[in-house]
């Protein structure tokens, strides 16, 4: 009998202390809540957009977010692979500088700046297409145009595009785990001659880190956007998180295709309707 009130008093107490300990982690979850990820920010964020007539036309991402960081470096070519690449090896080379290489074939043209950024040509004006009217059309020249190259299309994406005087303007990004990796880049102008030209500047994902880092709420990113009027009566469509390097760290302000490698951190990616995009990081 004496055995079964002990019992009793010892589920009482158990029972007592889960609602306790219940309670202090709510109070601390409370306590510590960040505000700038409430609906009541983010509706005063939209508000101090607005008076700078920024309309937000997507939803504001309000979860914390916690992402590796990822080590990169920018993809490398010698002016031989180039010119075997894209010219089978017929192209003839030239060095106007260290830091750049021409490679010409047949009113094809090719400028190799720094052994990374490849800027392609192509100046004979025959017509290959009788009409490009449609993006998907103009995605499969572009894509067949890399293959034929010997570009690695699995970890690109088609992250904007144009469509102006019957030529599209397409501009592919990379991603790693499904995540764009800013600023890596390459984009093409495609019209009735099939590529009018290409510029690829990319980036190669080396490793990344064990440990996550914490991504700025989104609503408190956006009010970066408040002291830059070049952002000023623009309509954002896309806000989501990505890698982002900034050659700009290393000291590499004028040329970033000096660079060589480095961390690109978690960071907010801002699209605009208009095509422009903006990156913000936490720093």
């Amino acid at each position: 009998m004496e055995w079964k009130r002990i019992k009793k008093i010892l589920i009482i107490a158990l029972i007592i202390a889960n609602v306790v300990l219940f309670l202090y982690i709510r109070f601390n979850d409370m306590r510590f809540k960040d505000e700038s990820t409430t609906r009541g920010f983010t509706r005063e964020v939209i508000s101090l957009l607005s008076e700078k007539n920024i309309k937000v036309d997507t939803k504001i991402p309000r979860k914390i977010n916690k992402l590796p960081s990822v080590f990169v470096e920018f993809q490398t070519f010698s002016e031989d692979k180039v010119n075997q690449d894209f010219f089978d090896g017929k192209g003839k080379i030239t060095r106007p500088s260290t830091d750049l290489a021409e490679i010409s074939l047949s009113g094809e043209y090719i400028n190799l700046v720094n052994n990374r950024r490849i800027y392609y040509e192509n100046r004979v004006n025959k017509e290959n297409f009788k009409n490009i009217d449609n993006l998907e059309k103009a995605q499969e020249i572009a894509k067949k145009f890399m293959l034929d190259k010997k570009i690695d299309i699995r970890d690109i994406y088609l992250s904007s595009y144009d469509h102006v005087d019957g030529k599209y303007f397409l501009n592919y990004t990379k991603k790693f785990e499904n995540i764009p990796v800013e600023s890596s880049y390459t984009n093409f102008i495609i019209d009735r001659r099939g590529v009018m030209s290409m510029d690829r500047l990319w980036l190669n994902v080396l490793n990344k880190s064990e440990q996550k880092i914490f991504l700025y709420p989104a609503p408190k990113a956006l009010l970066y956007l408040l002291n830059k009027d070049e952002y000023f009566n623009k309509t954002i469509e896309k806000i989501s998180p990505c890698f982002y390097f900034n050659p700009e760290d290393q000291g590499y302000i004028e040329d970033i295709t000096r660079a060589v490698n480095g961390r690109a951190i978690p960071a907010w990616k801002i699209e605009f309707s208009d095509g422009e995009y903006t990156v913000i990081d936490n720093y």
